[in-house]
């Protein structure tokens, strides 16, 4: 049940400051797609909603069918 840590040598200490370097940036930006996806979110739901109202306001029924 015994682990080896790693040596610290100066590659590996490299290594980590990049991880630890790559971390703090990737924290600071914000993501886009997050973002993108909210916004075709709702334009879908304005979109679903516009044609739905525009069907309602030139619904004529089928005379037809109280024949």
């Amino acid at each position: 049940m015994f682990f080896r840590i790693p040596r610290l040598t100066p590659g590996y200490i490299r290594y980590l400051q990049t991880q630890a370097a790559q971390a703090v940036l990737q924290s600071r930006e914000r993501p886009a797609m997050p973002r993108i996806a909210a916004l075709l979110g709702l334009m879908g739901i304005g979109m679903s909603s516009y044609s739905s109202r525009q069907l309602t306001l030139h619904y004529k029924p089928s005379s037809r069918l109280f024949r």
